[in-house]
């Protein structure tokens, strides 16, 4: 089996799927704004901006940026952390809270209905798989 021709079919693939509906539900959960709204509430605590810089494989200017642009808008808060008030630690506020629930529910039902068109077999199969390339990617492998 040539590997290298799949590559190709998946790169093929990849670039047509930016037109999925779901598939752009679950880009803009993986950018920016959003990005940093659902990292917290899937964190359930607060966390460090260099966390959030890590995470998001950008500067901590940037972070900086964006989490004035998120408090400005009312949907997070930074405060020091009571363990070492040398750090901060951000956070959601309830308006941020209802902010990325809301899409986060919008984009659920988008892949849920894009999953119901596979099929419950295929769809278990995509997911298994999918995540078998992160448990690759993740090990180094």
């Amino acid at each position: 089996m040539d590997y290298h021709v799949l590559a190709e079919e998946w790169l093929a693939l990849e670039a047509g799927l930016h037109r999925v509906p779901a598939v752009r539900q679950l880009s803009a959960l993986d950018k920016g704004v959003l990005f940093v709204l659902n990292y917290l509430y899937t964190k359930k605590e607060a966390v460090c901006p260099k966390e959030l810089s890590r995470e998001m494989a950008v500067s901590t200017a940037r972070i900086a940026t964006l989490l004035h642009h998120l408090e400005e808008r009312g949907l997070v808060a930074r405060r020091g952390d009571p363990k070492d008030n040398r750090r901060i630690l951000v956070f959601l506020t309830p308006e941020g809270e209802g902010r990325i629930r809301a899409r986060r529910a919008e984009a659920v039902g988008v892949l849920a209905d894009t999953l119901a068109q596979l099929g419950p077999e295929d769809a278990q199969a995509f997911l298994r798989i999918s995540s078998k390339i992160l448990r690759n990617f993740s090990e180094g492998g």
